[in-house]
């Protein structure tokens, strides 16, 4: 449903001790799929929902009471924002590609967690870095560039291949090269198209990690467990919780990093940070995410508390539930393709006991495009994710799988 007008604000209490008790309202910036279980979550513990979103039928639009979409208003982005902070004690994000103006628009009249300030510094890869790097947080090696004479001394710099990407916009692969050679750097400087750049080192790395932590204004500071990612044209395939054994020391460094982020930058509500670890076993910041995180999907049915009820707790300031495993647990994306030989036979997926389906309410699917997921729960990670592909397959109507 899409809000027209927006009833009377709520009288609001912005000390840093405040809570957002349930009953009231709370308001996502964004309508994909991390909204709409953001909005499940919430409304499970008593939370009304509103999401602000240009797209008419999008995920968290559906789930939501209330839809304040642009596309169907003559009122501006900026005063619906606006009305929409009205009505809620508090907004918070699903999406970080948002321009950060809207959020402090939004803090005129209702908390904002995380913060403006906060999201610029996620928005903008050179300033992520940099801000990781004065605060010691070790980061990939990167070099800021402007021209394609910077992206050459770069290269010289940090060691061929090197990876550039869009300072800002970019996600799932997008807005990004790989330059192993110097005669590769005019075609992708050009292809980029952007005064505005980053060229980090190539990682020969091991593997892929995420964490998912969370902070609320008491100061309370939860993580959850390392979660093992595996990627497929730069998009996140599988992960998996816990961690393969070699990588399972790693747990309390990446734990310390990510409450020092928590606290260094005064994070209020959720955020991930995607490490890669070298083949020296070194853990390095890839980039952070101020929103749940496709990797932490896992944790609605496999820990006591999901990612997302996580988020609802420590953007109202609630007390945060230290996050406990419940089984071992593998997630698989399922992205547009499934759909090209028709339409996914549910049937094995359904059958299986151990597997839960999550479909995201998208209309057309298209290549590249994330649908849904499957968790399964098993005895340990390696053998739900084998489950998780296995099922995957299946849903290939027969005739044309294999």
């Amino acid at each position: 449903m899409t809000a027209s007008a927006a009833s009377s604000s709520p009288s609001l209490d912005i000390s840093i001790e405040h809570c957002v008790e349930p009953g009231k309202w709370l308001g996502v910036l964004g309508g994909g799929q991390l909204g709409r279980m953001f909005t499940h979550a919430a409304q499970r513990m008593g939370y009304h929902v509103a999401v602000f979103e240009p797209e008419v039928d999008c995920p968290a639009g559906q789930a939501a009471e209330k839809h304040f979409c642009s596309t169907l208003s003559d009122v501006s982005s900026e005063q619906l924002v606006l009305e929409m902070s009205k009505l809620c004690s508090v907004i918070t994000l699903e999406f970080e590609n948002i321009p950060s103006e809207i959020l402090r628009i939004a803090g005129r009249a209702a908390r904002t967690n995380p913060s403006a300030d906060f999201l610029e510094i996620c928005q903008d890869r050179l300033k992520e870095k940099s801000s990781l790097q004065q605060a010691g947080f070790p980061t990939t090696p990167f070099q800021p560039v402007e021209n394609l004479e910077q992206v050459l001394n770069a290269g010289e710099l940090l060691g061929w291949p090197l990876v550039l990407k869009t300072a800002r916009s970019g996600y799932d692969g997008k807005g990004q090269a790989i330059v192993r050679t110097d005669d590769d750097a005019t075609k992708a400087w050009e292809l980029l198209n952007t005064p505005n750049a980053i060229a980090e080192q190539w990682i020969d790395f091991d593997a892929e990690v995420s964490m998912v932590t969370a902070r609320n204004a008491h100061g309370q500071v939860e993580c959850y467990p390392l979660f093992e990612n595996d990627h497929s044209n730069h998009v996140l395939d599988i992960t998996r919780c816990p961690v393969s054994a070699h990588l399972r020391h790693l747990e309390e460094q990446a734990t310390e990093i990510c409450r020092g982020i928590a606290t260094n930058f005064g994070v209020l509500g959720l955020f991930c940070v995607e490490f890669f670890v070298s083949s020296s076993g070194e853990l390095m910041i890839n980039e952070i995410a101020p929103r749940p995180h496709n990797s932490g999907h896992l944790t609605i049915e496999a820990f006591t508390c999901s990612q997302f009820e996580q988020q609802v707790r420590a953007v109202c300031n609630l007390p945060l539930i230290p996050p406990s495993m419940l089984r071992p647990a593998a997630m698989a994306n399922l992205m547009g393709e499934l759909w090209q030989a028709g339409p996914p036979n549910w049937q094995k997926v359904l059958a299986e006991p151990a597997a839960h389906l999550h479909l995201y309410g998208k209309s057309e699917p298209r290549v590249g495009r994330k649908m849904g997921h499957i968790t399964v729960l098993d005895e340990s990670s390696s053998e739900a994710a084998i489950t998780a592909m296995e099922l995957r397959e299946a849903l290939v109507p027969a005739e044309n799988n294999g």
